[in-house]
This record gives structure tokens, C-alpha cells and sequence, in this order.
């Protein structure tokens, strides 16, 4: 409901009126002045003509002025009455859009119900109940074209009674009657604008409650709670967060069945604690059968790293693929989806948004996308329409099939599988004996060379000559263990006497032993330096190397999350040059340190207004839109006002009159006066929707400059498109801001997770967390390097079947310990 401008004051009142005092409804009657301009009658010199002349008239001489002016006065003391009365109602719209743009945003944290039977009281110890006892979820939605708000109950809600969530038996409450009153509410699935609503209400009254309380069927609250208990009916919508008790209650149930039956399913135990991969395949007892077959029926081209991803899955019972969009997640889902549903298993598949399980189907062949029940929230979309829709299509199917139809189609489709999988192996195996008849091997040995056929009638050639080496087993690797020159090597040591009982001390097994390559790498990783951190970042780096490796890499994504906001904002990494006089850097810091996050999040709100209106004025093209200089927010919707109501008019097929112009012509006579369309004032509804589209820009871009003079970011002068453009820049960058502070906000929530509190409130700050972080690998490098010099120490020093070490072993030791690689290498 817009607000509407008051009349106009006549030509005739210029002068008399204050044009200001026009506008405030509740300023009461805008004053006639004592005196204005008029023209005065002058006699001539004959007393015989009179001729007017221009000059001062008072009040009472003016009877054309008194005359208009009670004619106008009458029409805008309606205009105020109307104003007055429409107030409310405006107020109204406002606060449940404010409304409606958090939950669009914060669905997930804030929830918007209709709650009726409103419970007060106030206890001696002035504690205060205040609380409706019945809840219905309600959602609400926007008509972007005339911006109809409208607020329905939500059907995948039900009336919930939540006498639990706040009452105990000290308040007189008795829990197992309130229980059976709640399943029978829910039972009944009421509206709580309904008769039943009140008669369910007065039975609360009487079974689940021994205190003593008045009951009142009015739609209007107390006006304070009083200290005897009251119930009224008092239906009212409530923006509050999300409701979790219904969530307890159910993760009690959890609970409490898994108590039941001594062991906790796989899924929810892996919550709580670390299960290796042996165990998570044995955890329900025996082992798991196969999980695609031998022969799994993929739809899609599948690369290695997808193959490995349904390879693991084989073995283990999850896996977690990571990757940016466009390398096949989607791809290999629907490739598993399909696998498993042609076993014949069922598979659920969710997620957190409805865009990710629309998309999914759609990379599913034809015949397998049928076989989808799909739910989506109903919070944008149809989601129980879609549920409906695609339940009726599989029932729909089921029923026009014939089972015995379906089992000839799978035995035909198979045998035609088979055969085709059977050419593809034979045609295999003819490419490659024809390349291996075509290539010509070097010398595998010595005399051996050539094509395999050839080798193979040389070692048949000489079979008896070298009867004497026995069979090779069937585990042998195709390579043999050593080559021609190491195997002479070898020879000529155990003629030496290698191969004897060694004295003093048993040798290491060389295989086991490092090299000096290795080695070197390793004491260069056990040197931990701090070389280029600040203290602060040295002590940080410290505290995060006790956690959880798997927290330490979950921080990094979230920091890498932060940096990639920033390079789209154009700032550096290093928190400590970015740039003071800049109004990102201004929103970085307060979401640092939480600072000013109302005056941001009221920016953010006015972004979609900028860009709907940048949209319209972009839609113009090259139409030259002029408007008069120095336009007013209020001005420019009072001419908006006109110029919509001109439209319409014109929008019946009327046109624009020279003489006898229409009601709603004369009111726009200012705005077809001041502003013109490639040069001429607005003749057809095009033109007048351009130049609405630019009066509406002027109106939302008053109103974003002053919340960004508010955050000290004045918007520069400019044309209308010039600031559009600005602004919608600004909205952009704002989004990547948000972005930046909800990874930061998760980093607090899992450092304190995990007992750590950290102050991270200023750039400083920041930036030695995260160089703190950034050092942690070298950190880890470092310790896992010093557990490895500890266990070749161990290795080297401990007995071998009852021996002491040699002095070999001992000279490899100290090397070791000396991280002298040089020594090592002569030792070794």
C-alpha cells in the first residue's frame, strides 16, 4: 500500500500556502497566510476603467483565494484522514517484509509462527511467563511484480502445543496429560484460527494444568502479566529462532533405541568416535556382500579418479569427494545411483539445498530419472506438488507394467549385454596378439631378443640345458629381483664369503634402511623454524598443532574459503595492508570484531531494491531520460505517485489531451512538465515507463546513500546510471564481505568447539592466525620427522635375534643423532 501525495495546491494558492505543511497529515490544517500575492484594481483618470495590476492582497480583500483554498482544504484534510488510517497498515507491511527477507536469508536459524492461547503470569520472585501455548509454522512469500505479501500457514506444518518447552510440574503442570493432549492435537491436525482452536485451549485449561487461571476468548493480549494466571486466545505472529526442543525430543528417541538394542548403528557411531576401515565393514557382524558385482552397469563414461572414487566404495562404507564444480561429483553419483538401483537396492540421496537433487536427476538416463520420488523444501518451490507429482508418475508406471513383460525385456537386454561384452573381449584379444606379433622386445637376456614367439621357441630350445633351475612360483613378479650386473655382483660376494656368520654384532637389513637422500630430506623437515613469525603467530601455531588433524585442515578450507572471498574483492591476503581509507576494509574489520553488523546487514537489505531498478533502467537502452535537477526522495515519489496513476490511465487506451485534460493528466501535469524522453515530454506509457524507472531510482538510490553515508562511504555524485552502477558494484562486493564473515564465524565456532578461544578481533589478530595456521604443516613436517629419526634409532639400536648391534649399525646411529649426512652415507 504506497503512500499516496497530498493534493495540489491550486496555482491560485501560490504564495498563501506553505507547500511543506502540505505533507504532514498529522500537522493539522496547513494555514492560510495573512496576505499573499494577487492583483488590485486601479482607477483611471476618468473613474470611468480599471485595470489590474500586481501587488500585496490581505487575507479577507483575497474572496478567489478564500474560495480555493476551502475547496482544496476539504480534499486534503480527507487525504490525511486516509493517510492516517492507512499508517498502520504500511507499518505493518514493512515490519513482516523485514520479515520475510530474514527468512529468505536465515531460513535455517529463524523460524516465523502463528501462536495462539498466549499463558501469563507473573511469579513472586518476578520470574515472567509469556508464551502461546499453541504454534503453527507459517511461511511467506512476495509478488515481485505488484509486491503482494502474502502469509499462509505452512503445510508441511501441523499445530504443536509447547506447554513442554517452558512449563515444569512446579508451575502446575502434569506431563503426562499434556502429553496425551498434544497427540491427540497433533492427531487432529487443527487451524489454529478455527472454533476447535478455543475449544482445545479450554481443555488445556481443564486436564493438563492444576493452577488456578482465567481464560479470555479475546484477540487482544493483557497488557501486562498480572500475578494471578491468565489464558487468552491472542492469535499473533511471532519471528523467533528456530525451535530445536523437537529436535532433542526426537535425538532422545535416538538414544534411548540405541540403549535399547546395545549397539549403535555404523552411521551414528562414526559420529562420536574414530572407526577404522576394517572395522566399519565388520561393525554389523560378518562381511559385506559386494557391493556392485562383477559387472556393474554404469550409464556414463567414467575417468580413474571416478572409478576410484566406486572402487572404494567397495571396500568402505563412505566416502567423501571433494572437488570445485564441473570435475563430475554429479557425474559419479548418478553413474552410482544407477549401479546400485540395477542390483535391485533403493538409495536415498540428500542435501541441503533442492538445486543440488534437481540437478542430479537430470544426469539420470530417462528410464532411471522415472524411478525418483523426489521431496523438495517447500520454502521456494512446490516441494509437496513436486513429491505428488513424481509419486503418481512411479505409480503410475508400476501399475501399466507387466511383471512377466519386464522379466523378458531384462533376459533379452542381458543376452544382448553378454553377447556384446563377449565380441568386445574377442576382438581384445585379437588386437593384442596382433601387436604383440608385430613389436620386437630388446634383449631381455642374454640370446633372447625379438618378437615373443621367437623368445618363446629359444627358452622351449633350451629347456634341458637349464633343467637344473627350478620352477619360479606363481606369486613371482613378472621382473626378476635383480639384473644381469647385480646378480654378477652378488656372485662375486658370496665367493668372498658374504653369506658367512658374521661376528660382533648382527648388520641391518640394508632393505630397511634409509637412504641418504632420504635421510637428508628428513633432518631438513625435524629443523623447525620460526623464521619470519611474529610471536603471537609462533604461540598460535603451538596451540592448534595439539588438534585433530582433521580440524587443522578443516580450518584451512575455511581460511582458504576467507582468502578466495577476498580476491574477489580485490583485497590483499595480508590483513595488515589492506587499505584503511576503504570502505571494504571497514566492513572486513567490524566483521572481524562484530562491530557495526546492523548497519551492514541493513546495507545488505536495500541490495535487491538497487539491482531491480538498475535492471529497469538498464532495460531503456539508448532513451534519453531527463528529470528535474536537485530531485528529492519525497519529490520524485510524489511524481512517481502521478505518473502511476497517468499510466494507467493511458494503459485504458486514453491518450493526452491539449484542452480538457483528464483527472489523472492534470494531476501529472509537474512531471510531463519537468521530465521528457529523448527531448520531449512523455507522450505514450513507454515513455512514462522510462521515466518512472528513473523517478524509482532516484527514490532507492536516496535511500541507499544515506545507509552508506551511515557506514562513512558516501555514494559519488553522478548520473542515475553512473551511481547505479556504483552501487550495484557495491552490492557485489558485499556478498563476497558476508561470505568473508560467515567462514570466520565458523573458524570461532570450531575453535571453541574444540575448547579454544581465541581473540581474533582486529587485522593484527587475524593475520597471525593465519600465518599461525599456514605454519602448522611445517610444524606437523617437524614432529612427524623427529618421530621418524626416533623410530630409525630404534630400529638400528634394538637386537636381532638375540644380537648386539654392530658397529656399523652404531656409526649410523651417531650419524642420526648428529644429522650428519655425510657419516651417514660413509656408514651406510
Amino acid at each position: 500500500m504506497p503512500q499516496s501525495a497530498p493534493p495540489d495546491l491550486p496555482a491560485s494558492l501560490d504564495g498563501w500556502v506553505e507547500p511543506t505543511r502540505c505533507l504532514d497529515p498529522d500537522g493539522g490544517d496547513p494555514p492560510l497566510a495573512e496576505e499573499g500575492p494577487g492583483r488590485e484594481l486601479v482607477r483611471v483618470a476618468d473613474e470611468r476603467e480599471r485595470l489590474e495590476e500586481e501587488g500585496t492582497l490581505r487575507r479577507e480583500d483575497a474572496g478567489d483565494v478564500l474560495r480555493a483554498y476551502g475547496t482544496w482544504l476539504d480534499r486534503w484534510r480527507r487525504w490525511a484522514e486516509r493517510e492516517r488510517a492507512e499508517r498502520p497498515l504500511r507499518e505493518l507491511y514493512d515490519r513482516v517484509y523485514t520479515w520475510h527477507q530474514k527468512l529468505t536469508q536465515e531460513d535455517d536459524q529463524t523460524e516465523l509462527i502463528l501462536g495462539v492461547g498466549l499463558l501469563t503470569w507473573t511469579s513472586p520472585n518476578e520470574d515472567t511467563v509469556h508464551r502461546h501455548l499453541f504454534t503453527h509454522r507459517v511461511e511467506t512469500s512476495v509478488d515481485r511484480r505488484t509486491a503482494r505479501l502474502t502469509v499462509r500457514l505452512s503445510p508441511e506444518s501441523a499445530l504443536r502445543l509447547e506447554d513442554q518447552d517452558f512449563l515444569d510440574s512446579d508451575d502446575g503442570w502434569v506431563r503426562e496429560r499434556g502429553a496425551a493432549l498434544s497427540e491427540e492435537i497433533t492427531a487432529r491436525g487443527m487451524d489454529p484460527l478455527k472454533p476447535e482452536a478455543l475449544e482445545q485451549l479450554a481443555q488445556w485449561q481443564e486436564r493438563a494444568t492444576t493452577r488456578p487461571m482465567g481464560f479470555s476468548a479475546t484477540w487482544e493480549p493483557p497488557r501486562a502479566p498480572e500475578p494471578a494466571a491468565r489464558l487468552t486466545y491472542a492469535p499473533a505472529l511471532v519471528m523467533r529462532p528456530r525451535n530445536l526442543n523437537s529436535l532433542l525430543r526426537f535425538y532422545d528417541q535416538i538414544a534411548e533405541a540405541v540403549a535399547s538394542e546395545g549397539r549403535a548403528p555404523l552411521g551414528l557411531a562414526q559420529m562420536a568416535m574414530t572407526i577404522e576401515a576394517d572395522d566399519r565393514s565388520a561393525w554389523n557382524g560378518g562381511q559385506r556382500a559386494p557391493l556392485f558385482g562383477d559387472d556393474p552397469l554404469f550409464p556414463g563414461k567414467t575417468n580413474a579418479q571416478q572409478r576410484s572414487v566406486l572402487g572404494r566404495l567397495e571396500h568402505d562404507t563412505g566416502v567423501v569427494v571433494q572437488g570445485p564444480p564441473g570435475t563430475g561429483k554429479t557425474h559419479t553419483i548418478a553413474n552410482l545411483v544407477s549401479a546400485l538401483l540395477a542390483q535391485g537396492q533403493r538409495v536415498l540421496v540428500t542435501s541441503a539445498r533442492d538445486q543440488a537433487l534437481t540437478v542430479l536427476r537430470d544426469k539420470l538416463p530417462s528410464p532411471v530419472r522415472d524411478l525418483c520420488v523426489l521431496l523438495l523444501s517447500s520454502t521456494r518451490h512446490d516441494g509437496a506438488g513436486e513429491l505428488e507429482r513424481t509419486i503418481n508418475a512411479l505409480t503410475d508406471q508400476v501399475a501399466a507394467s507387466d511383471r512377466d513383460e519386464l522379466r523378458a525385456e531384462i533376459r533379452r537386454l542381458t543376452g544382448e549385454r553378454d553377447e556384446v561384452r563377449g565380441r568386445i573381449e574377442t576382438l581384445t584379444e585379437q588386437v593384442i596378439s596382433l601387436r604383440e606379433a608385430e613389436y620386437r622386445h630388446r634383449s631381455v637376456a642374454p640370446g633372447y631378443e625379438g618378437t615373443l614367439a621367437e623368445i618363446v621357441e629359444r627358452v622351449h630350445a633350451g629347456a634341458e640345458e637349464f633343467a637344473w633351475i627350478s620352477p619360479l612360483p606363481d606369486t613371482a613378479e613378472d621382473a626378476p629381483p635383480l639384473a644381469s650386473e647385480q646378480a654378477q655382483e652378488l656372485l662375486l660376494l658370496l665367493r668372498d664369503g658374504a653369506g658367512e656368520p658374521r661376528a660382533g654384532g648382527a648388520l641391518p637389513v640394508p632393505d630397511e634402511l634409509p637412504s641418504p637422500k632420504h635421510v637428508a630430506d628428513v633432518f631438513a623437515a625435524s629443523r623447525l623454524s620460526d623464521e619470519g613469525l611474529s610471536a603471537e603467530a609462533v604461540e598460535i601455531r603451538n596451540v592448534l598443532a595439539h588438534l585433530d588433524a582433521s580440524v587443522t585442515a578443516e580450518l584451512a578450507s575455511l581460511l582458504d574459503a576467507c582468502e578466495t572471498a577476498l580476491h574477489y574483492l580485490g583485497v590483499p591476503a595480508d590483513a595488515t595492508r589492506w587499505d584503511p581509507d576503504s570502505w571494504i576494509t571497514r566492513a572486513l574489520t567490524g566483521r572481524l570484531s562484530r562491530s557495526d553488523l546492523g548497519l551492514w546487514q541493513r546495507l545488505a537489505a536495500v541490495t535487491d531494491d538497487i539491482r531491480e531498478v538498475a535492471r529497469d533502467v538498464d532495460a531503456l537502452g539508448l532513451r534519453l531520460v531527463t528529470v528535474p535537477e536537485g530531485l528529492t526522495a519525497q519529490k520524485a515519489g510524489q511524481l512517481a505517485t502521478a505518473g502511476t496513476a497517468l499510466r494507467a490511465h493511458l494503459a485504458k487506451g486514453k491518450t493526452l489531451r491539449p484542452w480538457i485534460p483528464s483527472k489523472a493528466q492534470k494531476n501529472a501535469r509537474e512531471l510531463l512538465a519537468s521530465c521528457t524522453v529523448n527531448g520531449r515530454a512523455p507522450q505514450t506509457a513507454e515513455d512514462l515507463d522510462a521515466v518512472l524507472a528513473h523517478l524509482r531510482a532516484h527514490s532507492a538510490l536516496a535511500g541507499a546513500a544515506t545507509r552508506w553515508q551511515q557506514v562513512d562511504a558516501a555514494v559519488p555524485p553522478g548520473d542515475v546510471e553512473v551511481r547505479l552502477a556504483e552501487l550495484t558494484a557495491r552490492a557485489a562486493r558485499l556478498e563476497y564481505v558476508q561470505a568473508f564473515g560467515s567462514a570466520r564465524e565458523r573458524i570461532d565456532e570450531l575453535l571453541v568447539r574444540h575448547g579454544l578461544r581465541l581473540k581474533i578481533t582486529s587485522r593484527r589478530t587475524w593475520q597471525d592466525f593465519n600465518t599461525g595456521v599456514a605454519a602448522l604443516h611445517g610444524r606437523q613436517f617437524a614432529d612427524e620427522a623427529v618421530a621418524q629419526l626416533a623410530a630409525w634409532d630404534e630400529l638400528l639400536r634394538a637386537p636381532v635375534s638375540g644380537t648386539q648391534p654392530s658397529m656399523e649399525a652404531m656409526a649410523l646411529v651417531q650419524a642420526l643423532r648428529d644429522q650428519d649426512v655425510d657419516t651417514y652415507a660413509e656408514a651406510n
